[in-house]
């Protein structure tokens, strides 16, 4: 992430993240100058790198233009979004947030799960969970990318429940493997007391069912079954979730994706 070797600065500075005594940061081609308090108090990234001793016969690094501190693979516009949330919520005290773009609280989560900014990371989740709230699959895919584990089995639910199939586009978002895999959760349900196997839609009534246990088996999961009864609502609805292994009456199961 960091890089010193830099010959003196050439590059633009920042018109408004660049703040006169603060430490210098390279991202792309533009100098920012930013307090580093609030970096090293709330990332453990940050705070290590800090403690890094420096060369006795060098400038310490980050102290002016010549020498700034390089952050490697990071977009100016990711780190802009990262940098106003939290130098506008005054180091983490003022939840009064300037970002109202669900792609900028999205960098925040990508950039304060990297650098490990605990507080930060824990507003855009918070942010990007009520912006979300009724996009299953886009929760799933950030779940995934940034390792948001309380949304993956709900989001994952929710889809598994819908009476709607799991489209193409869709499925090209959640990916090839976790599309397979909740088809095959959709799949797995059975009608008690069915006489006949028929072809249509699928019957909205498994809105009401549970498919904890089959998500847990398909995707590999150890979920309590503490957790998993916070997570569905019982119902007294005369069906049952599948069981380990079909009944013998093939005329009692019933499939649609």
């Amino acid at each position: 992430m960091v890089d010193s070797t830099v010959s003196p600065s050439s590059y633009p500075k920042h018109p408004v993240l660049y703040i006169d005594t603060a430490v210098v940061l390279l991202v792309e081609n533009t100098l920012y100058k930013v307090p580093r308090k609030p970096l090293e108090e709330e990332s453990t990234v940050f705070k290590d790198m800090f403690l890094l001793p420096q060369p006795d016969n060098d400038a310490i690094e980050g102290q002016d233009d010549t020498k700034p501190v390089i952050l490697h693979g990071v977009s100016k516009a990711d780190f802009e979004c990262l940098l106003k949330a939290l130098l506008c919520r005054q180091h983490g005290k003022n939840k009064d947030l300037v970002l109202s773009l669900t792609n900028e609280w999205i960098s925040v989560l990508k950039l304060s799960t990297m650098w490990e900014f605990t507080t930060l990371r824990e507003a855009a989740i918070s942010w990007l969970g009520a912006a979300y709230q009724s996009d299953p699959v886009e929760k799933i895919v950030l779940s995934t990318r940034y390792d948001i584990g309380e949304w993956l089995l709900p989001s994952l639910l929710a889809l598994a429940q819908r009476p709607d199939p799991i489209s193409v586009e869709e499925g090209k978002r959640l990916g090839i493997e976790t599309a397979l895999k909740l088809a095959s959760v959709r799949e797995k349900f059975r009608l008690q007391g069915a006489e006949h196997v028929v072809v249509g839609d699928r019957d909205p009534r498994t809105t009401l069912l549970d498919f904890t246990p089959v998500i847990r088996k398909v995707f590999g999961w150890h979920i309590s079954e503490t957790t998993a009864s916070l997570l569905f609502l019982s119902s007294s609805t005369p069906f049952a979730p599948p069981e380990e292994t079909p009944p013998a009456d093939m005329t009692n199961l019933l499939s649609w994706v």
